[in-house]
């Protein structure tokens, strides 16, 4: 059954014109398929357009993950290279607060010990050398031995190397200072600073200018050998329990030290 294109009149099977219209039945048709085809290549332009479209909110949203990732790659890099100086600074500030914190303590046995300033007397402190049972360091000219076994703790002022004996309990300091006076009222002065009333054995050698005291005060046994250089006295103070289990031990300690402390 077919209709007139213009008008609408149903039309007869064979019949060219409508009888209502006049109009050809042959050039509807003929206008009907030119209307097809062109909705056809509209249909076409717009599936063209919408796949042009398509493609370059793909490329635009390509293009946009590309710069987020770049982005995230440049903050990456930042953020190490943040993590790395501050890494770097935290190890260069540890480096000098241990290495100050180090010269401070003047050292292992086996450190540099760091030269303490006497205004009216420089002297200067030699690195210990280490040899077996005693290791060595140089103040003011004075070799001055110590167990290589002792602890170096914290030392100021004028005393250069302050010790423990970690087993035994018995500590040791090397120290220097500007003194005057004779040697045998230094030793008094060491045995007032002490608390003790008398010695238990005090020697002085004029010939290397150098004094020794042992006291026992309440327990614990005093000894100190100084040797002194112009008016630079340079000395060792070694102090242990008398009731010490490694007593003899100290005992022997002190007769090496003195011999060498000069």
């Amino acid at each position: 059954m077919q209709y007139c294109k213009n008008c609408g009149r149903q039309l007869k099977d064979g019949m060219r014109f409508c009888d209502r219209c006049g109009q050809s039945v042959r050039k509807s048709q003929e206008n009907s398929q030119a209307a097809r085809h062109k909705e056809i290549r509209e249909l076409q332009e717009e599936r063209l357009n919408r796949k042009k479209r398509l493609a370059e909110k793909e490329e635009r949203q390509r293009t946009v993950r590309e710069k987020r990732r770049k982005s995230r790659g440049r903050r990456a890099a930042i953020y190490i290279f943040v993590l790395l100086l501050i890494t770097l600074a935290s190890v260069l500030v540890g480096y000098f607060f241990f290495a100050g914190k180090s010269g401070g303590d003047n050292g292992s046995a086996s450190g540099v010990i760091t030269e303490q300033t006497v205004t009216a007397a420089p002297a200067q402190t030699a690195a210990p050398a280490q040899s077996g049972e005693y290791a060595e360091i140089t103040v003011g000219n004075v070799r001055c031995p110590y167990p290589a076994a002792f602890h170096s703790g914290s030392a100021s002022g004028n005393v250069k190397m302050n010790l423990t004996d970690p087993l035994g309990g018995a500590k040791m300091i090397i120290a220097q200072e500007v003194t005057e006076g004779a040697l045998t009222e230094l030793a008094k002065g060491y045995l007032s600073q002490i608390g003790a009333t008398s010695a238990t054995e005090m020697k002085s050698n004029d010939s290397e200018s150098s004094y020794t005291v042992t006291a026992e005060v309440n327990g614990t046994v005093y000894h100190r050998k100084c040797v002194v250089r112009n008016t630079l006295a340079v000395y060792y103070d070694f102090e242990y329990s008398a009731s010490s289990g490694s007593a003899s031990a100290y005992q022997k300690y002190i007769e090496t030290i003195d011999s060498r402390f000069k």
